[in-house]
């Protein structure tokens, strides 16, 4: 496989060591909800082993997981402008406790995304 394939597949199983590990699972709890052994899954979290489409997909299903959590895809530049300023319009209506949640909200989601 190339480079880049190669630094994707790492990413994947970074991620989902990551998310295992952020529910506070072994190797061994995560695997039995999978029906997995757990030495083959040690493989897919150290990038040794590619993690199949339908095991991926069985992983975000099982543990309610979306896959763009795990996957990181690269799209074309958008012009974000237009979100933006609906953003802004949205954040100017709210105050005080709004606010706070809102950003706790936007901080959580950039450090995840």
């Amino acid at each position: 496989m190339g480079s880049r394939v190669d630094s994707k597949l790492k990413a994947i199983a970074f991620r989902l060591r990551k998310i295992r590990e952020l529910k506070g699972l072994t190797r061994e709890q995560w695997c039995e909800k999978l029906g997995e052994n757990s030495e083959y899954w040690g493989l897919i979290e150290r990038g040794e082993q590619p993690i199949s489409l339908s095991k991926l997909l069985l992983v975000c299903e099982v543990y309610g997981i979306s896959i763009e959590d795990v996957v990181e895809m690269e799209y074309a530049e958008q012009d974000d402008t237009p979100v933006r300023k609906e953003i802004e319009i949205l954040v100017n209506q709210c105050k005080g406790r709004q606010l706070d949640i809102i950003r706790k909200f936007i901080k959580e989601i950039a450090m995840t995304i």
